[in-house]
């Protein structure tokens, strides 16, 4: 995968992301508690400059009370994918 498509991809999620957490009224500080993921990780995901892993995923949706596949149909929903 090009960088520049990698970049794509973490933006497009950091987006789904960013737009859930606001959606349920959270603050990164807020979703860090709830999650146990440093909010400095969370702010890194957001603007695009890491990927998460599968458990950081999962713990952000427990912590956002939704389901894991929330924030991928979300990230899909960006990227514009058709699924």
């Amino acid at each position: 995968m090009a960088n520049s498509e990698k970049s794509i991809e973490l933006l497009a999620f950091g987006r789904a992301l960013r737009n859930l957490r606001k959606e349920k009224k959270l603050t990164q500080d807020e979703l860090s508690l709830y999650s146990r993921v440093d909010r400095s990780y969370i702010s890194e995901l957001e603007n695009g400059e890491k990927a998460p892993s599968l458990l950081t995923i999962t713990a952000l949706a427990r912590a956002l009370h939704v389901k894991p596949s929330a924030l991928i149909e979300d990230y899909e929903r960006e990227m514009k994918l058709d699924t």
